[in-house]
């Protein structure tokens, strides 16, 4: 009983041995190549009359590295939060000096942006001729039935205590109504 048993593990090991052994021929790929008749390669993973054997190798890779965190002044926490810089907001839709004509009531979509993404506490507040007519998490605002005559639109990205984080570029915006006056 006790020669099967030491028979048995030699077996075992000589297998293990063979498997791991054999795996990294397992692990290579065998391409096959023949040449058309205007002697263009045609790549393939069957042989075939006249195919060349080409086996394809691992590719070398490098592993990643760590980037080290910047350092930070002696006074500074790391568990501060970050106030983001914004770097660019702009009113993109309606074109400065836009005209709505007498018929569209009014009705038009502000539509901006903002780099980089707005943060979660901030907020996007949108002026004609300084005062808030709208406020939001995003770029875009319908606005409706809009007064006739001349408005100035400029778009604020404001914090949670309200200071103004960045401001875009103002736009001239002319509606056209129908007068009750004109009878």
């Amino acid at each position: 009983m006790r020669h099967s048993t030491t028979t048995f593990m030699t077996l075992l090991a000589t297998a293990a041995i063979l498997v791991t052994s054999a795996l990294p021929a397992i692990a290579q790929t065998k391409v096959y190549i023949t040449r058309d008749a205007d002697g263009n390669p045609i790549f393939s993973d069957r042989k075939s009359a006249g195919s060349e054997t080409h086996v394809v190798q691992e590719l070398p890779s490098m592993p990643a590295f760590n980037v080290p965190e910047p350092e930070r002044p002696s006074g500074e926490s790391s568990d501060e939060p970050v106030t983001p810089t914004y770097t660019s907001l702009s009113i993109i839709s309606p074109a400065d000096g836009t005209t709505l004509p007498i018929g569209v009531n009014g009705d038009v979509r502000i539509s901006g942006v903002l780099t980089p993404a707005l943060q979660k506490k901030d907020s996007i507040v949108l002026l004609d001729a300084g005062t808030e007519i709208a406020r939001g998490s995003q770029t875009s605002f319908q606005l409706d039935n809009l007064d006739r005559g001349e408005h100035r639109l400029q778009m604020e990205v404001r914090g949670p205590d309200g200071e103004v984080r960045i401001t875009s570029q103002p736009i001239i915006l002319h509606v056209k109504r129908a007068s009750s006056l004109a009878r």
